[in-house]
């Protein structure tokens, strides 16, 4: 399910969140009170670090005359070390409770009423558990290589949590998309504009479905690691109006139950932290226009209407891929499954790393694998039976190998499928926009006969038509060859998010 969309740069907003469950304030920034003007300014108002790992902040103060320094809770949550009356060191537990908050507070020595308070996130484990299985509803319809894990949601800056099981990982799109019926009675808060209204946000994917719902905020911790304040869409339940420019941009399918959607939610931890789009200006091909793209609407409390057209929405407020606000880990994953042995299975578990080379860890590592920069719409150049698909992509969120060939479709109802006779070993050769090359060998099996063991949930040798055989012209979806989940089976693939450093080199990149 990939939509790539880029954002290079974060602007201000003077949007706002309302919920029905009242916020903490932000901690940081600069604070003054009842100190005849003095002001104190941290140089960080947040920061996230791994455990054992440590962190400095300094202070300035508008008399001169420093600060003393604070931390809460006062056990159990790391250390204050080297303190002066400018700066301190924060240093984590080598073991920890997951995702845990401290405060370091600074209080003015000249004017003790004075103070400013930074909020630290003491990561936990990056470590987040993968399952392929027939998904949330096996009795009524059976997913088919998609990869599962849970997440939990918080109001932010509060314990008001809920955990959600059967969220698809996806690493052909970016960002949270939890189904409203998954998360009962959590009020999260919403983004307003200066009147009331609310913004919300629609998503195609490439088989023609779409989601709709509000954007919220939430505290979503995955695996042991906090994306504090991100954006998310919570897709919207029963029947609401949803503006004909969205629902006609995909095939009208509103995937807004566990049936339609297989799962609870979509976590998208592609190549690019937010929505690309901001002013006209599409980061994902760079490409400008004046037409304002079908993704966010604004809508009256009351709810959009059919003709509501669009809206700009700028980056610092769109829904954003939760790994870019992990701190330390935030400049990708990777992801890594077991090979099938045999090429179909009930059950297969495997794990996502949070984290690409980050400092501290030892377990999400380059090593040997080979880098794939990509051009300016995210894409490779796959080369396939004399065909060269300059379009490519790797994306979890496809449950086959998607790629233009001579293979024989299924007759329905599986004609989405490829059903040749005898298994077909294949080959072709994925490349670079500038760097990367290799070889990758792959099967094709019959789609009838893979299904016909109604019990299997995983499946490493699926293929499926994508595009017209040997018609490739730049920028069309001839030109497309999407690995898929079968990719995965046996690699481990990273995926590397949009000008995040990592040890491979700036991103985006692909990486197996």
């Amino acid at each position: 399910m990939r939509f790539d969309r880029r954002i290079l740069e974060r602007v201000a907003s003077a949007l706002t969140l309302v919920a029905g469950t009242a916020l903490l304030a932000a901690c940081g920034g600069s604070s003054s009170g009842g100190g005849g003007g003095t002001t104190i300014s941290l140089s960080a108002s947040a920061a996230a670090v791994n455990p054992g790992q440590s962190t400095t902040i300094t202070a300035v103060v508008s008399d001169g005359k420093g600060v003393t320094w604070s931390l809460s809770p006062t056990t159990g949550l790391g250390t204050l070390n080297s303190q002066t009356s400018t700066a301190v060191t924060y240093t984590a537990p080598a073991v920890n409770a997951a995702g845990a908050f401290a405060t370091i507070t600074a209080t003015s020595v000249g004017t003790p009423s004075v103070s400013t308070s930074g909020q630290i996130t003491v990561q936990g484990s990056n470590v987040v558990p993968l399952t392929v299985d027939l998904g949330p509803v096996p009795t009524q319809a059976l997913a088919t290589n998609l990869f599962y894990t849970s997440v939990t949601l918080c109001v932010p800056g509060t314990t008001t949590c809920q955990t959600v099981d059967h969220i698809e990982v996806d690493t052909g799109s970016q960002g949270l998309r939890i189904l409203e019926s998954a998360i009962p009675g959590l009020a999260l808060p919403q983004l307003t504009d200066g009147s009331g209204n609310l913004f919300n946000n629609c998503v195609s994917f490439l088989d023609g479905s779409y989601l709709w719902g509000p954007v919220q905020q939430a505290d979503v911790t995955i695996g042991g690691e906090i994306a504090a304040q991100t954006f998310i869409q919570v897709v919207s339940s029963g029947t609401p109006t949803v503006p004909s420019s969205c629902s006609s941009n995909g095939s009208g399918t509103l995937e807004n139950t566990q049936l339609s959607l297989l799962a609870n939610g979509i976590l998208g931890v592609g190549l690019e932290p937010t929505d690309c789009t901001q002013a006209g200006l599409n980061f994902c091909d760079g490409s400008f226009s004046s037409s304002v793209p079908p993704v966010y609407y604004k809508c009256p409390s009351s709810g959009c209407g059919t003709s509501t057209g669009p809206t700009f929405l700028d980056a610092p407020d769109q829904v954003a891929n939760p790994v870019a606000n992990l701190g330390p880990d935030g400049n990708g994953v990777l992801i890594t499954l077991p090979a099938l042995t045999p090429t179909h299975q009930s059950t297969v578990s495997g794990s996502m790393i949070l984290g690409i080379g980050t400092s501290g860890r030892t377990n999400n590592g380059l090593g040997t694998a080979t880098v794939f920069d990509l051009d300016s719409t995210d894409s490779f150049t796959t080369t396939f039976s004399a065909q060269t698909l300059t379009s490519s992509f790797i994306d979890s969120g496809s449950n086959a190998y998607f790629f233009p060939s001579t293979q024989t479709v299924c007759a329905p109802p599986d004609n989405s499928f490829y059903c040749p006779s005898t298994i077909q070993h294949l080959s072709s050769i994925n490349q670079g926009f500038s760097q990367g090359l290799n070889t990758v060998n792959f099967e094709i099996e019959n789609a009838d006969t893979l299904f016909s063991n109604v019990n299997d949930s995983a499946f490493s040798t699926l293929g499926a038509p994508a595009g017209v055989f040997n018609n490739c012209i730049a920028g069309s979806g001839d030109c497309t060859f999407d690995w898929g989940a079968p990719f995965f089976y046996g690699k481990t693939v990273f995926t590397a998010i949009d000008g995040q450093s990592t040890p491979g080199g700036f991103g985006p990149f692909w990486a197996y």
